[in-house]
């Protein structure tokens, strides 16, 4: 299990809630979801001032304010002020200036958390984000999986032979047991299946990493491998735990349905044609 502290952290700093010209507020997207025009354009068509809410942002000693959460409202604002969309006077009026909780003597890397600390329980931030985003936080978590996929020159967010597929499984396996079994697991991956855009499944993934880091004294990654090989193709060997997981469509599977079905598929896979060695298989329906 892994013994390391993913909790987020920012230091102490002033915090006031001031009015501001949204005008001034700029945007560095680095430590920001991307900025959608489009759903901002909607924003502003629709805009009720009085349920604007309260924008974060932090006030950069030396360059001025940017926005860390609210960017879409911002932005909306922005362009009612610049004549860009239509709206009655009053709306107009009232946007002049918003109320908004300013953030000082925070680095960009702060900004990055504090971000993710007032998304993290919503369904606002997409998980690619998250990830793209607490990378530039600093923070241990993304930083030791972002390490981990570098080194095996993978990316996040497309589907291709180089993009791992499911960031969020991916992330839970180095919370639950480390990046050295997420960099163990991606390698017995690869010797069995080559570089292909399912190789990289989070699911598949997730139980190669349950198997070896709960019988590293029995499995041999490279046997492993092996053994994976022999199950066909990683989308044949996919499917095989979707199936699993909802017992041929009699029922509906999640995240944990589908992990315990890729340890079965797993530990399945290590016991064929075994006599020694074998590891206990679960039961998905318990």
């Amino acid at each position: 299990m892994s013994s390391k502290d993913y909790s987020y952290d920012i230091p102490d700093h002033p915090i006031k809630y001031l009015e501001v010209d949204p005008r001034i507020i700029k945007f560095d997207h680095r430590a920001q979801r991307s900025l959608n025009k489009t759903r901002a354009k909607t924003i502003a068509e629709k805009l009720v001032p009085t349920a604007l809410g309260t924008p974060i942002i932090s006030h950069r000693d030396d360059d001025g304010m940017y926005a860390v959460d609210g960017m879409h409202r911002i932005y909306a604002c922005q362009l009612i002020l610049a004549g860009t969309v239509t709206v009655r006077d009053e709306v107009r009026d009232a946007v002049q200036t918003i109320t908004c909780e300013v953030h000082s003597r925070l680095s960009m890397a702060n900004e990055a958390s504090l971000f993710i600390i007032k998304n993290k329980e919503s369904s606002k931030v997409g998980p690619t984000d998250e990830f793209r985003i607490g990378v530039v936080a600093g923070h241990p978590l993304f930083v030791d999986t972002n390490t981990v996929l570098e080194k095996h020159q993978l990316k996040v967010g497309t589907r291709a032979v180089n993009a791992v597929r499911g960031i969020k499984g991916i992330l839970d396996v180095v919370k639950e047991y480390g990046p050295d079994v997420l960099d163990q697991s991606l390698t017995i991956a690869e010797e069995a299946w080559g570089r292909t855009p399912d190789t990289w499944h989070s699911v598949i993934i997730g139980g190669i990493a349950i198997v070896i880091s709960r019988h590293p004294d029995v499995v041999k990654p490279a046997e492993l491998a092996q053994k994976l090989k022999r199950q066909g193709d990683p989308a044949t060997f996919k499917a095989k735990i979707q199936i699993a997981a909802t017992n041929n469509n009699t029922r509906l599977d999640g995240t944990k349905g589908r992990l315990k079905a890729a340890h079965l598929a797993v530990a399945s896979a290590w016991n064929a044609n075994r006599r020694v060695n074998k590891i206990p298989v679960p039961n998905i329906f318990e």
